[in-house]
């Protein structure tokens, strides 16, 4: 439980730090952009003032200077107009589209909407305007922080989804290995246990103890024969899905407390679906099995089963102490428990079974504290 609380505390920070170089970028970039729009300001008004000396010029004015300030814009595009808004000249606009007049008249206006208009004063009541826009340093530099963003989460999004892979490659491997594993290292005590078995029907031993110890032999061989199958792919077939409900429902009936009330809220006529018996028997012995734990000794389990058009839907219903929200999909990671004891792979082990070997789903489908807690499988028909 604590790696899981820790998981989500990491990704907490990893958010938070990731707003912050956000915002840290943005802050930055528009200190920057406003600092070039100040100095490209100063720059259209020196332009002005060279082009009001160019104009005002008498013959002997020496203009070397204001010609180079003129011709040193090379990348600020400016418009000079006349005081009724009649284009006189323009520079550093697209010179493969400055003939046609709409072309220059849209820029004009793009120039009115970015930036103030500069007045040039000539004397005797005349003016001219110079509207510029943003250069194309300053319009890139304005998108480049939602640019980068963009790249780093499309790259955080890539590296995610290749880790989450790689992991649930990794983990499937371990629960496969385990799985056989386990199989392997029970095969060889049952088999010697059922050979004792027949040796005891011989003996004089009470039949009734025999009977039993051979139930709970046959019991481990079910074990084993379900890690088996987690190991390998299972073969799904047609199977009464009202008989597996009450046999596992007895079964674990049989084996806790009496205090405990157990229904089974099933149709009269049966249920068919595509099934591996064995598997499918262990999820719902586990989901009982964690519904007792939440009950605590003393409440109500009820098992519904209902077929829609579509799809098969399975129930498993407990009067115990609820799941909070924050848990609803934590419960089904590995290792989470609630428990002093137990490593947590239940209600792992049966997500695992209902949706990679059934392609179905599972998950809690409600849950309020102290009344009833509902644990949902959706079969496909």
């Amino acid at each position: 439980m604590d790696i899981y609380r820790k998981k989500q505390r990491w990704k907490q920070i990893l958010l938070m730090t990731a707003i912050l170089i956000g915002a840290g970028s943005l802050f930055y970039t528009n200190r920057l952009v406003s600092d070039i729009e100040t100095t490209e300001r100063q720059k259209v008004e020196i332009w002005a003032e060279a082009n009001r000396i160019v104009i005002s010029a008498g013959f002997e004015t020496d203009l070397a200077f204001p010609f180079s300030v003129i011709e040193s814009n090379t990348h600020i595009p400016v418009i000079l107009t006349d005081s009724e808004g009649g284009i006189l000249y323009h520079k550093n606009l697209d010179s493969l589209k400055v003939d046609d007049p709409a072309y220059l008249k849209k820029q004009l206006e793009h120039a009115r909407v970015e930036n103030d208009s500069l007045v040039i004063t000539l004397g005797n009541d005349e003016f001219q305007y110079i509207f510029y826009r943003d250069s194309i340093l300053l319009r890139t530099l304005i998108f480049f922080p939602y640019v980068q963003l963009g790249v780093i989460v499309l790259f955080i999004l890539v590296s995610y989804i290749a880790f989450s892979v790689s992991r649930k490659a990794e983990q499937n491997e371990v629960w496969t290995g385990m799985s056989k594993e386990t199989a392997h290292q029970l095969g060889t005590p049952i088999s010697s246990l059922m050979g004792w078995m027949e040796l005891l029907k011989q003996s004089k031993l009470d039949p009734g103890m025999v009977r039993e110890m051979q139930k709970d032999a046959s019991r481990l061989e079910k074990i084993t024969d379900r890690f088996s199958k987690i190991g390998s792919k299972p073969t799904l077939k047609k199977a009464d899905l009202t008989s597996i409900l009450s046999s596992s429902l007895e079964y674990i009936q049989n084996r806790s407390p009496k205090s405990i009330e157990y229904l089974l809220d099933i149709p009269e006529n049966p249920i068919h679906a595509r099934l591996n018996e064995t598997l499918f028997e262990w999820v719902i012995e586990n989901l009982c099995k964690n519904a007792i734990d939440a009950i605590k000794g003393n409440g109500r389990i009820i098992l519904h089963a209902v077929e829609t058009e579509n799809n098969i839907i399975i129930d498993v219903e407990d009067s115990g102490k609820g799941i909070s929200k924050s848990r609803f999909r934590t419960i089904f990671k590995p290792g989470y428990t609630t428990k002093k004891r137990g490593w947590g792979l239940g209600l792992s082990l049966s997500k695992r079974i209902i949706e990679s070997y059934h392609h179905g789903k599972i998950f809690v489908f409600s849950s309020d504290q102290r009344v009833s807690t509902i644990i949902r499988i959706i079969l496909k028909k």
